[in-house]
């Protein structure tokens, strides 16, 4: 028997997936921005709460990381 991966919703209105997030928060400039591409919370609007600590959760190890690169190119 095949494995398959599960996709978790963040908003079931729009079909959108946590790793649909993760993909969008890359190019996105902020919170407000990534849930605008997404077209998260512009239904039924229950998903918002949920969506926005997803996205939360991953733009801080993102811009952390972005940062810790900025920080060593300035050492070198």
């Amino acid at each position: 028997m095949e494995h398959q991966e599960i996709q978790m919703y963040v908003c079931v209105c729009h079909q959108v997936t946590e790793d649909q997030v993760r993909e969008v928060v890359l190019s996105s400039k902020s919170t407000s921005d990534t849930l605008k591409k997404l077209g998260v919370g512009g239904s039924c609007g229950i998903c918002l709460i949920d969506a926005v600590k997803k996205i939360e959760e991953e733009i801080v190890p993102h811009k952390s990381s972005e940062l810790k690169s900025l920080k060593d190119r300035q050492k070198s």
